[in-house]
This record gives C-alpha cells, sequence and structure tokens, in this order.
C-alpha cells in the first residue's frame, strides 16, 4: 500500500525509469526537475516544444539533452496533442505538463478518451499527504467539471476509487461533500450524496464506502481536538481516503490550503483510461515537480502490475 508520497519517491526510485512525454519544457523550474527525474532514474524523457527555448534552458541548467528524444514544435495544441496521443497509444507511459495552459492538455485528454469510446469523465486527483495521517487523502474534481452533476460526480468517484484501488487501499472511504438545510428541502449537493451513498452500497461505484460525513465537522467529530489553527493533526479520527468536492471552485480552494498548512503536501494528476497526466502549477518550484513525476512513475507502474504491494 502506498500510504505516502516517500513511498512513491522510493517506488519511482526502484522501478523507474518510465516513458515520460513533457510538453514544453520551457521553463527552468521544469528544465531540472526532467532533469533530476532522469538523474534520479525515474524516468527517460521525451521532450516537445520549442527548440530554441529547449536547447537554451538545458545549457543554462547543464543538462545534456543530445540523447534525449526530441520534437520541435511551437504550437501549444499542437504539443498536447502530440504528447497525449503518444501516452493513448502506449508509446510513452506518463505525461507532464510544462509551461502549457492545462486547458490544452485537457482538451486533448477528452478528445483521445471520445476515441477510446468509453465515455469517460476527465477528472483531476489532488492529493494530500498529511503528517500523522497513515494513509493518503484526496479532493476530486479540482480542475475539469465546473458544476459536475449526479452521473458525472459517480464517474469522477469511480475515478478516484480506481486510482486508491492502484495504491492498494481495496476499499476506500469517501467524504461527499455538501451543506445540508433543516428546511426547503436537500440541496443538490446533499441530494447526490445520498444518490451516491446508496450506488456505493449497491457496488456500482466498485469497492468503496460512502462515509456518513458530508462536512469537516463531520469528519473531525468527535475529534475536534485534533484541529487546531494551522495545522491538522490527526489521531484516532476517521479520515477518508476521497473528498468529493460540489464543483470546481469549491475543490480547487480547498486543495490550495495546503499553502497554508505547516504539515500537508499536496501532488495532483488526472488519470487517463491510458496513464496517468500530471499537471504541475507553472508557477511550481523544481521540488514540487519532481515530486508530480514520482506520483506518475509510481501510479504507471501500478497500472502495469495490476496493484500496490
Amino acid at each position: 500500500m502506498i500510504r505516502s508520497f516517500a513511498d512513491m519517491d522510493r517506488l519511482a526510485s526502484e522501478k523507474g525509469p518510465k516513458r515520460l512525454v513533457v510538453l514544453a519544457p520551457e521553463d527552468e523550474e521544469f528544465m531540472l526537475a526532467v532533469r533530476d527525474s532522469a538523474s534520479m532514474g525515474y524516468t527517460r524523457p521525451v521532450l516537445i516544444g520549442d527548440r530554441e527555448k529547449m536547447e537554451r534552458l538545458a545549457d543554462q541548467v547543464q543538462y545534456d539533452i543530445s540523447g534525449a528524444e526530441k520534437i520541435y514544435e511551437k504550437n501549444r495544441q499542437t504539443i498536447a496533442d502530440l504528447g497525449i496521443r503518444m501516452l493513448f497509444s502506449g508509446e510513452v507511459d506518463i505525461a507532464g505538463k510544462g509551461q502549457i495552459p492545462t486547458a490544452y492538455i485537457y482538451r486533448a485528454i477528452i478528445r483521445e478518451e471520445s476515441k477510446v469510446g468509453k465515455g469517460k469523465v476527465v477528472s483531476v486527483i489532488s492529493m494530500w499527504d498529511i503528517e500523522g495521517l497513515e494513509h493518503l487523502t484526496c479532493f476530486t474534481d479540482t480542475g475539469v467539471n465546473i458544476t459536475p452533476d449526479y452521473r458525472a460526480k459517480a464517474e469522477i468517484v469511480r475515478n478516484a476509487v480506481f486510482f486508491f484501488h492502484l495504491l492498494g487501499y481495496p476499499k476506500p472511504k469517501i467524504c461527499v461533500l455538501s451543506g445540508k438545510r433543516e428546511l426547503n428541502g436537500d440541496i443538490p449537493s446533499y441530494q447526490d450524496f445520498l444518490a451516491l451513498k446508496k450506488a456505493a452500497a449497491a457496488g456500482e461505484l466498485g469497492a468503496c464506502e460512502v462515509m456518513e460525513a458530508t462536512s469537516f465537522i463531520d469528519i473531525f467529530s468527535p475529534g475536534k481536538a485534533d484541529f487546531r489553527l494551522g495545522d491538522i493533526r490527526i489521531g484516532r479520527t476517521d479520515f477518508p481516503h476521497i473528498m468529493l468536492v460540489p464543483n470546481l471552485a469549491t475543490g480547487n480552494i480547498l486543495v490550495k490550503l495546503d499553502f497554508a498548512l505547516k504539515n500537508v503536501r499536496r501532488r495532483s494528476l488526472v488519470m487517463s483510461s491510458r496513464g496517468p497526466v500530471i499537471i504541475p502549477s507553472r508557477s511550481d518550484f523544481r521540488d514540487s515537480i519532481l515530486g508530480e513525476i514520482a506520483a506518475g512513475v509510481t501510479v504507471a507502474e501500478q497500472i502495469k502490475g495490476g496493484g500496490a504491494s
């Protein structure tokens, strides 16, 4: 079972290198992370981007890319399309975002998923590694579906459940986050919670459990004493593996609270039907990008091996 980012880093080192296609590594921090991922044995990179920028940055960070496979292209959407197509064709194990708008990559993934014909809903899984918690947790969807309806939420849950199965969690616990009111009926997100709980009990979402909790008060009760300002301390609290947010704005706001929590670290990826796509922020630094690459390598290895050990 993969319980922490340290486990991911270890597995990436042991099971690499994987083929990683990097979409526009045209920034010093991205090029440094790609260089380090190769030198640490995580990846064998394929670089797609502007020739002049890539060569200048490689020289700048003292990365010899003469032996790396390179595809020269300047158009952003073409870069995304080429890389995602390589992932779906099996030419590479992982795709990774560089200095390119994420929307181009989502568009390329959705296009390839439509060709596969499974009708898969694309969603972003943002993991938190919380110090003291003996398992990983995540928020989803934090990047694609703006206001998902029940059908989309069910697919988002299936994506996350599949992901946690890959990491070795046989029956992940899910918290469907929602408000609730006493009068005038249940709000839509609470109605979705009730429907998802019923679907999970019927086995329609994969092996998982939808918890009774729909808020952080519910999650931490009766362990409220474990919560303190500026920190999260997990003791005996029954903490979920998956937290389904009601909409993208909520997820985007919540998951970025890691910047204010000293004992929380974050990594995100998209689980496509053909493998992981890592999506570091353009403002991320080398270490955090390297961590996301390790997460991608771990997931690619688990897909190859059929589960976590």
